[in-house]
């Protein structure tokens, strides 16, 4: 058996595609429902006499916002999750030592792991945008396609990052809890370096929630946060493939 065809099997056992999936899929239907209901729900929790406050109307591309927003937050934490705990072979000795004593090369041994926790983190968005498009349709409004085709590329290629950064720290740290961790301690200051005006249009952050920016506005200068994200993803993978192969199993 293959290692790409072994690594999509052990991740469907490990249930770790239906955490992904389900995860943004709930996110995606959740969000427009929610926004949809939120008046009725405020009125109904109003006290008898209590003025209820009047909401703006709902715009349409919320629905699509508050998707990307739960990805730059609650999705990019499962991502990094389900990657350290598909990288982190080296946790375990015995299976650090089963894994390396039949599969010499460390390309063959990391990259299956690494593309398929990206591809199942790019379609489990692809599932949670059609949901989300489709809850919007029906409650919320139209939302055109085009744009939200290209948001969801941008998307797509912050997952990518979360999963190239993750696996940088999971070549670096042998704990699962610590790589998950770090990375996503990375990112976070990276967004926070998003208030420095100079630094902000070249942060990869630009990109997490991304889904609904193209909606009814120009792209602008994001290419410059793409340009970044993509060198930083394919550094970040090529260094944890460097870093994987130089380290022993019991090290």
């Amino acid at each position: 058996m293959g290692a790409w065809k072994l690594e999509w099997i052990r991740m469907w056992r490990t249930k770790r595609i239906v955490a992904v999936v389900a995860t943004f899929v709930l996110l995606g239907l959740a969000g427009p429902i929610a926004l949809h209901y939120l008046p009725e729900l405020i009125k109904a929790g109003s006290k008898n006499g209590a003025p209820v406050p009047v909401l703006p109307k709902v715009q349409p591309v919320q629905g699509i916002a508050n998707l990307g927003s739960n990805i730059s937050s609650i999705g990019s934490l499962i991502v990094a999750i389900v990657t350290a705990s598909t990288l982190g072979l080296d946790s375990n000795r015995s299976i650090a030592a089963f894994y390396r004593s039949r599969v010499r090369n460390p390309v063959a041994l990391i990259m299956p792991r690494m593309a398929s926790s990206a591809a199942i983190a790019i379609a489990a968005l692809a599932l949670g945008a059609l949901g989300a498009w489709y809850e919007t349709e029906v409650l919320l409004g139209h939302v055109p396609l085009a744009p939200l085709a290209a948001g969801f590329l941008f998307e797509s290629l912050w997952l990518c990052l979360v999963v190239g950064v993750t696996a940088f720290y999971a070549s670096v740290l042998r704990s699962v809890a610590g790589a998950a961790g770090a990375s996503v301690a990375t990112l976070l200051v990276t967004a926070l370096l998003s208030a420095v005006p100079h630094l902000s249009p070249w942060l990869p952050t630009r990109l997490s929630g991304s889904l609904s920016m193209l909606i009814g506005q120009p792209a602008g200068d994001i290419w410059k946060a793409v340009l970044v994200a993509a060198v930083v993803t394919l550094a970040a993978v090529a260094v944890s493939i460097r870093l994987f192969a130089q380290r022993e199993p019991g090290a």
